[in-house]
């Protein structure tokens, strides 16, 4: 559609938002913010502009309002939330028709529908264009983390001073741009608040007189019990959450470290749900007071024998509306994350998990499962079972797998069973203090140990990580329970460190070994015929085993070179192996491993073969992934007496 320009247009102030530029262009104009929203095409199929154009207008409407306006299509979109996409990533949450999703995004924190103000800063800057039509209605008053003026070192307001209500905005899925958008004659900075019905001889809402209270000159009331040293320090988060929001470019670390907004956000809702487990988070009680007021009826509600009832509570996800309380809860929110030190974060932040899943167990889950947060955090908040990550809560914000630390290995290069060698130095000294020791302590010792090396690279429960490494998961619940029964708490810890160890060395490792590649490329590979007589040549009382098919040998090779069980070999899943043969073969394959058997002839075959395996495993390594091991012709040179 195409319009005509404007007889008249203005340039807009820095900062300006897209409802403020209306209120002052149709006060200049002497029309309603309502027809000139039409002249411009921002009311095309609606009788009043519709909130959602704050999030952004689409391009065909940007250019009808750049060429009515005379604006660039950049001014145009710098009045709008776009301006903050890129340093704001809740807007990203904004769906692509909004139209049907405001509630939504006011619980993820994505903008206020009411705009917060500074009065100083509406009375403008004495300027001819600010002293006739006020200073700027600024866009990132729209935005939740935004609550005081570093400026004018005050807290923002939300209400009138006259009517005593929150100012106009989007208060349904449907509101409108601007309050009262058909009411003309008012100027930018009076309040368009209706009045009450009582004053309005019983009008509707649309069509009763406006409160016209005068906002430029009104009085500090959000914080104003207050002390100066508390309004100080939320006026300092507001400082750092500002830079973020909009970074200096010529300041080298633009937008500084630190929390980023979901982290944020995330934590101030668990302080909400969890409340009043995190009081101790707040740095003085006039702040926690504030909290304490909004959050008090929200729990009430919860804790209530009717919350399950209760399918929506609309005050448990947003931002509250008043400036010092969310300054309270954001300050509260920020030292929650102050230290990310791994133990450090997650010591503060389980209790309030626990506290959250206590009480409202299905809110507190989908808070999490639908967030997406750093990985510090993630990991913090997922809930653990002795040292791994627990069932139903594992799977961190966002639906990832979290990886419980930052690793310098992949999950490829975690071998499905630990070495003996990587247990011998980290963890042997385990097996004094456990109870009931047997010979299947270490390999389920080692078991457990490649679980946690999975999880701390891949993330994930531990059946999810068995999965990952190949491994049935009977034998990783089996081997989580029997270890569970023996091993105290104190263990667990010392386990864990133990594995920490391992973690480290396979960081700095220069040359790890992509077992997966190796799992891979071995599945379908078998000891050569002509290699096992050669490799039993001269071996004394082998006898029949020499001349039998080299099973035993195919099992034994393919657990070294692959660093995984001999149970799980893929040869006893096939069909050539009857159940009875398959016995057989796991029973001579399990005294082969046994070092109270590895004597005379059988010790000289497992030399052998260890050294035939390490050779196979360097070819292993070197060739082409998917063309290693298809057929029986790969082999090493083999030469291994």
């Amino acid at each position: 559609m195409t319009l005509p320009p404007l007889a008249r247009s203005l340039a807009p102030l820095p900062e300006e938002s897209l409802p403020g530029f209306l209120l002052r262009l149709a006060h200049r104009l002497g029309r309603s913010p309502g027809r000139i929203a039409s002249l411009c095409g921002l009311a095309a199929y609606e009788r009043r502009p519709p909130a959602y154009h704050l999030f952004g207008l689409p391009d065909d409407i940007a250019a009808t309002f750049a060429a009515a306006t005379r604006l660039s299509l950049t001014e145009v979109n710098d009045l709008t939330l776009r301006r903050y996409a890129a340093t704001y990533p809740v807007l990203a949450k904004a769906q692509v028709d909004p139209k049907i999703n405001m509630v939504a995004q006011r619980e993820y924190w994505a903008f206020n529908a009411s705009s917060r103000y500074c009065p100083e800063c509406l009375s403008g800057d004495g300027s001819p264009v600010q002293s006739a039509y006020g200073g700027p209605w600024k866009l990132r008053w729209h935005l939740p983390v935004v609550f005081a003026c570093p400026l004018h070192h005050r807290l923002l307001e939300v209400v009138c001073p006259k009517c005593g209500k929150v100012l106009g905005g989007a208060t349904r899925n449907r509101g409108s741009l601007v309050r009262q958008p058909k009411s003309d004659g008012l100027h930018p900075l009076q309040c368009r608040n209706p009045m009450p019905e009582e004053s309005s001889a019983g009008r509707s809402a649309a069509h009763r007189e406006a409160c016209r209270a005068r906002l430029d000159t009104a009085p500090q009331t959000s914080g104003s019990h207050l002390s100066s040293e508390e309004r100080a320090r939320m006026i300092a988060l507001q400082e750092r959450l500002n830079r973020r929001l909009a970074p200096d470019p010529a300041e080298p670390a633009a937008g500084e470290g630190g929390d980023p907004f979901p982290d944020l956000i995330l934590a101030a809702q668990l302080i909400k749900l969890s409340w009043p487990a995190g009081a101790d988070l707040t740095p003085t009680h006039a702040t926690a007071a504030l909290i304490d007021a909004h959050a008090a009826p929200i729990t009430a509600a919860l804790d209530s024998p009717l919350a399950t009832t209760r399918r929506h509570l609309p005050d448990l996800w947003p931002a509250p509306a008043d400036p010092a309380t969310c300054g309270a809860l954001l300050l509260a929110a920020d030292a929650l994350l102050s230290d990310r030190e791994p133990a450090s974060l997650r010591e503060r932040v389980q209790p309030l998990v626990q506290a959250a899943y206590e009480r409202a167990p299905k809110r507190a889950y989908h808070m999490l499962r639908s967030a997406e947060v750093s990985a510090p955090l993630a990991r913090a908040l997922v809930r653990r079972r002795r040292i791994f990550h627990a069932g139903g809560s594992s799977r961190g914000p966002g639906h990832l797998r979290v990886p419980s630390r930052d690793c310098g290995f992949s999950p490829e290069e975690v071998p499905q069973l630990l070495p003996q060698a990587w247990f011998d130095d980290h963890l042997a000294h385990l097996i004094g203090h456990i109870l009931q020791v047997n010979s299947w302590t270490v390999r389920h010792l080692r078991r457990a140990a490649s679980l946690k090396l999975m999880e701390m690279t891949a993330g994930g429960t531990w059946d999810e990580c068995a999965e990952t490494l190949g491994m049935p998961r009977g034998s990783a619940a089996g081997t989580l329970d029997v270890l569970g029964g023996a091993m105290p708490s104190n263990l667990w810890e010392e386990f864990e460190a133990g594995v920490e160890r391992i973690a480290a060395e396979l960081d700095s490792h220069p040359s790890r070994v992509n077992y997966a590649q190796r799992r891979r490329g071995m599945a379908t590979w078998r000891m050569p015929m002509t290699d096992w007589p050669e490799l039993c040549h001269d071996i004394p009382k082998l006898g029949r085993l020499a001349r039998q098919q080299p099973h035993l040998a195919t099992v034994l090779v393919w657990a070294e070179v692959t660093q995984s069980e001999h149970l799980n070999c893929p040869l006893l899943a096939t069909a050539a192996l009857a159940g009875r043969d398959r016995k057989l073969l796991v029973d001579q394959v399990g005294q082969y491993l046994t070092p109270a058997h590895q004597k005379a002839g059988r010790l000289e075959l497992r030399r052998r073969l260890d050294l035939y395996s390490a050779r196979l495993a360097v070819q292993c390594d070197a060739e082409a992934l998917g063309t290693f091991g298809r057929g029986t012709s790969t082999r090493p040179p083999c030469g291994c007496r």
